[in-house]
């Protein structure tokens, strides 16, 4: 049966989704609030240790607003710690604290943005948008210093490092701040990064065939004026990629 478009995860644009712990119920509900303003995805706050781990590791947030001092015996820098040992996500401390000890303690977690209390909604979309920046931007240098595999693409989903041959990926597509990767054996793998930056990471036979769309031109079945059949599945061909995918596909 031919779709009518691809199946994709969201068709939304995916916003980041950003955790918060807060133990102060009316602080945590200002942030989250302005969180929802500027538009990201705030999930629920939580005001200790143990719900923001469990948190954590369910919900895999792209960044996470922590208040220094927290309910229960372990306080936010404790979690930072294991924030950066088992998850990996940047984190960005919230406190009214500027004390020199506790100043000292944080920044041995190198967080990715610190900001006092009180703070505006502007205060925190800036802190927020320039964290995000610098881990990616650190995240891309490391990739660099990667040994280049030539067959595959190694994918992070879930709790690992997912290789991908080049050979199973039917289409790529972007969605919005992600892109999501489709195989031929039906898995989908979603991953934080620029579409046009990604592409660059694929051999040449994965072709940009729209805006939106990359296809591994192994599995192209029919090329229309405005779509590619891709395993039964129907692909945007927009005019500026026709004669680049024509001349790929009827000269294989």
């Amino acid at each position: 049966m031919c779709l009518l478009f691809p199946i994709t995860i969201d068709n939304m644009n995916l916003p980041l989704k950003i955790a918060i712990v807060e133990d102060e119920p009316l602080i945590a509900e200002n942030i989250y609030r302005s969180l929802v303003a500027l538009n990201y995805a705030p999930l629920p706050p939580v005001s200790n240790y143990t719900s923001a781990i469990e948190l954590i590791n369910t919900e895999r947030p792209d960044l996470v607003l922590l208040d220094i001092r927290l309910s229960g015996s372990k306080d936010g820098v404790d979690l930072a710690a294991e924030i950066k040992s088992r998850f990996g996500v940047p984190f960005i401390y919230l406190t009214s604290d500027s004390d020199p000890i506790t100043i000292g303690r944080a920044k041995k977690t190198y967080p990715a943005g610190y900001i006092l209390k009180p703070f505006t909604k502007s205060d925190l979309y800036s802190v927020i948008e320039i964290a995000i920046e610098k881990d990616n931007f650190a995240k891309e240098k490391l990739a660099e210093r990667k040994p280049e595999l030539s067959d595959c693409i190694m994918i992070k989903h879930n709790k690992a490092m997912v290789k991908v041959p080049f050979e199973d990926i039917l289409y790529i597509q972007s969605q919005h701040v992600y892109v999501q990767v489709n195989t031929i054996g039906g898995r989908s793998f979603l991953v934080r990064s620029a579409f046009q930056e990604y592409l660059t990471r694929f051999p040449s036979f994965i072709m940009r065939t729209h805006r939106s769309f990359a296809v591994n031109v192994h599995y192209i079945d029919a090329v229309f004026a405005d779509y590619l059949l891709v395993k039964n599945i129907k692909v945007p061909l927009s005019s500026a990629f026709q004669k680049s995918v024509s001349d790929v596909f009827f000269t294989r």
